[in-house]
């Protein structure tokens, strides 16, 4: 019996707490009066604040396709150089000399038996 009523004291504090909470939220967002007014006023606030989504709308979906040209472009620029560096040699001009000056220092050795030399 005891706990009965503590629920019912909570359930009051608990409701009186809500309608607290909901006279507050009365006295802080007051009804709109109504007018002949009141629809074209509310659409001209609702089409004010599509417009400001719209520019930023514009502008992201200008970005976004910017970037996809960019991306394409050079998608293109790396894929033609791919092409272009499979014609020439894989070895650069540096390696090349490198190996060209290395063979000028073997030169043929003729070596005869030791027991030919007396």
């Amino acid at each position: 019996m005891d706990h009965d009523n503590m629920d019912q004291d909570n359930m009051g504090s608990d409701e009186t707490r809500l309608n607290a909470l909901f006279a507050a939220y009365r006295d802080a967002c007051p009804d709109p009066e109504p007018s002949a007014n009141f629809m074209p006023m509310l659409w001209q606030k609702i089409e004010a604040r599509e417009q400001t989504s719209t520019v930023f709308g514009r502008l992201a979906r200008n970005l976004v396709t910017a970037a996809l040209a960019l991306s394409v472009i050079l998608g293109l620029a790396v894929s033609l150089s791919h092409s272009r560096a499979s014609a020439l040699p894989s070895e650069s001009y540096v390696e090349v000399l490198a190996e060209d000056q290395n063979l000028d220092y073997f030169e043929p050795v003729h070596i005869e038996p030791a027991a030919d030399q007396h």
